[in-house]
């Protein structure tokens, strides 16, 4: 479940006017507020995939910070040429979208609009 945030074509059009060192303080505040809704989506992933404690490298996850989203993806990519490569988790994705990764944000959803709130109203510099 993405959060929505309104105007965000002009925010970051007024970012880019902005001196350097703002936009990357404000790239390291957005990856901040990201974090505790990754840190829950790994703790689901353990707990909501079935087998998932016993290979725990799989519910591993990064912060991602682009120009137009902040998002949460796994750290550990899949094998995607051979079809009969053991190391090969076709199922995976759904697994961890709809068990940990949809459910993580849905709970962190109002927590994360108040950080961005109270990210873009201090002082970037």
């Amino acid at each position: 479940m993405p959060v929505l945030v309104q105007g965000m074509a002009e925010l970051q059009r007024d970012l880019a006017k902005l001196p350097k060192r703002a936009d990357k303080s404000l790239q390291q505040g957005l990856r901040e507020v990201a974090q505790p809704v990754a840190d829950d989506a790994y703790f689901l992933s353990l707990a909501k995939i079935r087998r998932m404690p016993w290979s725990p490298q799989w519910a591993k996850n990064r912060v991602g910070v682009t120009r137009h989203s902040v998002y949460i993806a796994p750290v550990k990519r899949g094998v995607k040429g051979n079809p009969f490569d053991p190391k090969r988790r076709p199922n995976l994705v759904e697994l961890i979208m709809g068990r940990s990764y949809e459910p993580a944000a849905e709970r962190g959803a109002v927590e994360v609009e108040a950080a961005v709130s109270r990210l873009l109203g201090r002082d970037l510099f």
